[in-house]
């Protein structure tokens, strides 16, 4: 056999080899499970991470929501109770204090005023979330109308200039802050409503929960 013919079958023996050896695809499939199960691990962390984040910002906005529910009815109630405060106080002044009455009528006649709604706001977490301007100005009412009232079961005060005092503070407060206050409260009112969300609805969720 020449040089050439052994080469020719030497290399004929060799590829004849590699044919025989069958193609193995165990090495493919184990990559291409570990990358399936990687895809979807990460497609897992992924969906939690998205979900979490949507339940949470929905918790937040649940949260701003009945804050600004609390403070509606906080502030109505605020109104409502000053409103009627302001009017024992203007006709203790315009129906007593200005007759110029005698000491036990002045004393017998003094509104009990109620200081319920208000004494609560010192502990309401949403109180804060009031105008401090009117805030200030229930205090200035309140602190006032009670010295006026003071000084005149005291005569400190003569009864009819304590009651014209007392009529120019009511005046003010019907004119310049039982208004602002309803506004205050009415803006979160409408808030609210641009969001979709009637005032008393999480209330009702809170209540179903």
């Amino acid at each position: 056999m020449s040089h050439s013919d052994a080469k020719a079958a030497s290399a004929d023996s060799s590829l004849a080899q590699h044919r025989k050896v069958p193609l193995d695809n165990q090495e493919l499939r184990k990559t291409g499970f570990w990358l399936n199960q990687i895809f979807m691990i990460v497609s897992t962390i992924v969906g939690v991470y998205l979900a979490a984040q949507s339940g949470l910002q929905q918790a937040l906005t649940f949260d701003t929501y009945s804050k600004m529910e609390d403070n509606y009815y906080l502030r109505m109630s605020l109104y409502e109770e000053l409103k009627d405060n302001i009017g024992e106080v203007e006709l203790y002044a315009t129906d007593v204090l200005a007759k110029s009455p005698a000491l036990q009528i002045i004393k017998d006649n003094r509104p009990p005023m109620d200081l319920y709604v208000w004494e609560t706001m010192r502990y309401h977490p949403a109180t804060l979330e009031t105008p401090s301007e009117i805030l200030t100005e229930v205090r200035r009412f309140y602190g006032k109308s009670r010295q006026l009232m003071d000084k005149a079961e005291q005569r400190k005060l003569g009864s009819a200039y304590a009651g014209a005092q007392l009529k120019l503070l009511t005046d003010h407060m019907q004119q310049n802050v039982l208004p602002v206050l309803a506004e205050s409260a009415e803006s979160l009112q409408q808030a609210l409503a641009k969001e979709g969300v009637v005032i008393g609805s999480l209330k009702e969720l809170k209540r179903a929960d």
